[in-house]
């Protein structure tokens, strides 16, 4: 399949065409996918990947539920989860500013376990996903 020109099986019976992928799940309730390529990135690979999750809170309007999801610094480098201050000239420890309560999340977007699928129909026309994975 790596070789050039490999041409991907199709069954016209089954109406199913091409493979899709799409490798990363849906980013948590409440945050957006966003990508953390640079326009000159995502124009040389030809594709928008969304490889990251993001979100902007309030800190200060719940202190300890922030504290308590996001105030252990090494869970989040652990996590790949970054904090960054809004409108504030300096990112360092966001935990320690008087002033400035919004923040902006960012974590990695996470990863399916069987990125690729074909859409096949079934017996009422309807189409139904179904995921697979090369590497298994």
């Amino acid at each position: 399949m790596s070789k050039p020109g490999f041409s991907w099986p199709i069954c016209h019976e089954a109406k199913a065409g091409k493979p899709g992928y799409k490798p990363y799940e849906e980013c948590p309730a409440g945050m957006t996918a966003v990508s953390s390529r640079t326009d000159g990135d995502r124009l040389f690979l030809g594709r928008d990947d969304k490889d990251q999750c993001t979100k902007t809170v309030n800190q200060c309007s719940n202190r300890a539920a922030f504290r308590t999801q996001f105030g252990d610094k090494r869970e989040n480098e652990r996590k790949g989860v970054t904090i960054r201050g809004i409108n504030q000239n300096n990112d360092n420890d966001v935990f320690n500013r008087d002033n400035g309560c919004m923040v902006q999340i960012t974590q990695p977007r996470p990863r399916r376990a069987d990125p690729y699928y074909f859409d096949i129909p079934n017996d009422k026309g309807v189409k139904q996903r179904a995921w697979f994975n090369l590497n298994d």
